[in-house]
């Protein structure tokens, strides 16, 4: 059967966020109000019209990986840089999210500078030790706050590869947290050897729990050539089938 375009960029993204159920349509998860209501008092105004949910959904999408339709779309609409997108649950994700948990700097530091609200998430994935140790010191419930899909802040950490930040992060995470295990995917995936040796000696319980695409963190990193990364892996017993 032929997928209209709709649907095939929304299957697309969703399978890049790891995610299973597939709307046909953006209004099927934002429902956009057709008439504006008038406000009772203590109650909020709406001042403006929502944004176009199908192009919020694309410009979302385009964040976990494609520059240049970020610029397109930002082109279009700078009020793009603030949106977010609800995948249901309260999962909600902006441009700035999805190039945080995918681990692309160059689109982060565009959305940044066009007006991106900076978190931790983002700030740990860009390696920001000053910003991570302030944020832990304000409230160290950062620490334990989940990002976009579920994804931790030492998954960020691990992106960057910055090894001081996940020992920032160690005494605020509870004993055989499973953030060490989700993190050693992002480590693999990135290349990134320190953290990884880090993350097997501080906390990883199960070095071979797949990522969302069911691959191992050693499947991903032979996949990718990181064969220092793999050989360390391996010490501590990583298989390429979990």
């Amino acid at each position: 059967m032929k997928m209209d375009r709709r649907k095939f960029l929304v299957t697309g993204v969703l399978a890049s966020a790891g995610l299973n159920s597939v709307p046909t349509t953006a209004q099927e998860t934002n429902q956009k109000p057709t008439t504006a209501e008038k406000a009772t008092p203590g109650e909020v105004v709406r001042k403006r019209g929502r944004e176009d949910l199908d192009l919020v959904f694309a410009f979302v999408g385009a964040g976990h990986n494609n520059l240049p339709r970020v610029k397109e779309l930002l082109a279009q609409d700078p009020h793009f840089v603030l949106a977010a997108w609800d995948w249901g649950g309260g999962d909600w994700e902006t441009a700035l999210g999805g190039a945080s948990h995918t681990g692309h700097p160059e689109i982060a530091k565009y959305l940044l500078s066009q007006g991106a609200r900076m978190d931790s998430f983002c700030a740990a994935m860009l390696g920001q030790r000053d910003v991570i140790t302030a944020m832990l010191a304000a409230e160290p419930l950062v620490a334990t706050t989940k990002g976009p899909h579920g994804y931790t802040l030492l998954y960020h950490a691990a992106i960057s590869g910055d090894v001081a930040i996940a020992e920032s992060l160690k005494p605020h995470l509870p004993k055989d947290a499973n953030d060490y295990n989700q993190a050693l995917s992002a480590a693999a995936r990135d290349g990134r050897l320190a953290m990884t040796s880090w993350l097997l000696k501080n906390g990883v319980t199960n070095p071979n729990l797949p990522d969302v695409f069911k691959k191992t963190p050693l499947a991903i990193a032979l996949a990718k050539g990181f064969n220092d990364v793999a050989e360390e892996l391996r010490r501590h017993g990583a298989r390429e089938n979990g």
